[in-house]
């Protein structure tokens, strides 16, 4: 029997989800120290709980295909 992981704003990610980035590239890092920033995401990866920042994420997409960031 699979492992039971908390309903609501968790989700299992795959490899797809990062992109081509790392997990330390993309990491939180809890920019308002209370990681209520609005961009924080949790995520299940490789059974293990991950916090995602979303716009660390946005950030390192518009680097790596030129495009100016916008938010």
């Amino acid at each position: 029997m699979p492992p039971k992981f908390p309903k609501g704003n968790v989700r299992l990610m795959t490899d797809e989800d990062l992109d081509g980035f790392t997990l330390d590239q993309l990491k939180c890092r809890a920019c308002s120290g209370y990681g209520n920033c609005g961009y924080k995401q949790m995520n299940i990866y490789n059974g293990k709980a991950v916090s995602i920042c979303q716009m660390r994420k946005k950030k390192l997409q518009c680097e790596r295909d030129g495009v100016p960031f916008e938010m």
